[in-house]
């Protein structure tokens, strides 16, 4: 048992070596707004003829919408964006003539590693501007009932999955065991849900990467569209395998041949490089080392979390035979050592730093997965001991706990690969409003990080009525770097608009200070703190 243990872990271990020697390319998971045209918070004299985005990495168009809301809410029109044809991380669409007032754009694209993703910005026309803080956070809402639809999908389909191939590498282990009706089931059940969990997350990719809110299955308008994605291809390649994984479900008996063998081998790897290679690991730099990482990853998770459903569900049958739970006892401690080796390394590869490890939800969804674990690690210890000690009799009550917390780990794993693994630049603006002597100074800077931003200016009345100044300064510090009060060039836009580009060197505090002159012998200090990111 243990030598055949080892065997299988040199093949995953060959594969890994195979596929790290394949070319990668650079681009990291989830895309990340970089910029835009028009700028988020710009104020522009006409309007702009077209939306251009920037992003981080290639995305992927197929899906891809921007939308135009008024102040009001309104939605004034949607576009379909097309991909630059020299720049694949840049995508751009034609609108329609905008006029005065301000326009929040809400763009949603899919990510290198099919995920979609989706944000917000606004921008203004003319003199006048209004507050659309409700609407950037409103249109930011993602999390409506077809993106839940989709997490429940690639939770029946992990579990299914799961379920599959541990289960096909618990009986081929366990050679001896007998082979149940309940067994036999168990493995048709995993196979049912892998595969019609698979089918319906073809047919409703196209809607969830579209964004679209409700979806009628039966429309099968978007499903040639998916077809051309990574996704849809890698989701009709798991199909096929999972169909040819009927005929070793129908010819179980045969499971101590080595052809018969080799085919649930080579079928368990290549079901899990379909789940990789449209996850995190695909939009990783190290793109064929991440994803043989991944690979090894879900075997393992499968020989040991997978095989423990079949347990739980056949608990008569195998709790009944010590030689196989010791067996089943040793390829879980082999399986652990995989997963948290692979995991490990995984995780250090999507993160930029682990001290920002719980400041993202991915970060905080992936402590609770580790904790999770780890408590299903302290009761397979207890489980091993109780099994040398009383035997598997003991363990009716246990393999039940240890499934429901199995069952936990592969819903939250359904939710993270859905998470963007790094803070995203935040394009939001920081808006100040300051009031001093009569007068009342709206200081808007975008984006507040490290690089150019750009700050506007507006100054009126506290009486409502119009005052003209005399002449605005400006200029900002930052005393944690010994960085002096340095001259921020303002340009004046309109009679009470002020605009400046600025370059922030450093993270960390920032002092600003507006000198304002509404009269020649009368000067107003606007001054505030802004914190500024990486």
């Amino acid at each position: 048992m243990i030598q055949r243990a080892k065997g299988f872990v040199k093949v995953a271990l060959v594969a890994i070596c195979l596929l790290a020697l394949s070319p990668a390319a650079g681009v990291q998971a989830h895309a990340g707004l970089e910029g835009s045209e028009p700028k988020p918070s710009s104020w522009l004299a006409t309007s702009p003829s077209e939306i251009v985005l920037h992003f981080d990495e290639s995305v992927s168009v197929t899906f891809a919408r921007i939308k135009i809301i008024d102040q009001e809410g309104n939605e004034i029109g949607e576009f379909r964006p097309t991909r630059d044809a020299s720049d694949p991380s840049t995508v751009r669409a034609n609108i329609d003539k905008l006029g005065d007032g301000t326009w929040v754009v809400v763009w949603r694209v899919a990510s290198a590693d099919s995920h979609p993703v989706q944000g917000s910005f606004a921008f203004s026309v003319g003199t006048s501007s209004s507050d659309v803080t409700a609407l950037l956070n409103g249109s930011l809402s993602t999390r409506h009932g077809l993106n839940n639809l989709f997490n429940v999908i690639r939770f029946v389909m992990f579990a299914g999955v799961l379920a599959l191939i541990g289960g096909i590498g618990l009986i081929t282990f366990a050679s001896h065991a007998q082979l149940t009706v309940r067994t036999r089931m168990s493995l048709w059940g995993a196979w049912a849900l892998a595969t019609f969990a698979s089918i319906e997350a073809l047919f409703a990719y196209g809607p969830h990467a579209s964004g679209v809110k409700v979806y009628n299955f039966t429309d099968l308008s978007l499903l040639s569209d998916t077809m051309t994605t990574t996704f849809g291809q890698a989701t009709l390649l798991r199909i096929s395998l999972l169909l040819a994984f009927v005929l070793l479900l129908m010819t179980l008996e045969l499971r101590a041949k080595k052809l018969w063998r080799f085919g649930a081998i080579g079928l368990s790897f290549a079901i899990a490089a379909t789940l990789s290679a449209v996850g995190h690991p695909s939009g990783e730099s190290l793109k064929a080392l991440s994803i043989s990482l991944d690979v090894m990853h879900l075997l393992a998770a499968s020989l040991w979390i997978g095989a423990l459903f079949l347990i739980a569900i056949d608990r008569s049958n195998w709790l009944h035979s010590s030689m196989s739970m010791l067996r089943f006892s040793r390829v879980a401690g082999y399986s652990v050592g995989i997963i948290v080796a692979t995991g490990s390394i995984q995780t250090l590869l999507l993160i930029d730093d682990p001290q920002n490890l719980f400041a993202t939800e991915f970060g905080q969804k992936l402590s609770v997965k580790v904790a999770l674990v780890g408590v299903l690690i302290a009761i397979g210890g207890l489980s091993r001991k109780t099994i040398r000690k009383f035997g598997p009799a003991k363990l009716h009550q246990s393999v039940l706990v240890e499934s429901l917390i199995a069952l936990l780990v592969v819903g939250i794993t359904a939710l993270i690969v859905a998470l963007p693994p790094r803070e995203q630049a935040s394009f939001a603006p920081v808006e100040v409003s300051l009031s001093q002597s009569g007068l009342i100074a709206d200081v808007t800077v975008t984006p507040a990080r490290v690089g150019a931003a750009e700050i506007h200016l507006v100054i009126g009345s506290l009486q409502g009525s119009f005052a003209q100044m005399t002449s605005v300064t400006a200029r900002m510090a930052l005393p944690g770097k010994d960085i002096p009060m340095g001259p921020i060039d303002l340009i004046r836009t309109s009679p009470n608009h002020y605009s400046a580009v600025v370059n922030f060197a450093y993270a960390g505090n920032w002092n600003m200070e507006f000198l304002v002159k509404p009269l020649p012998t009368k000067t107003v200090l606007f001054a505030f703190e802004i914190k500024v990111n990486e």
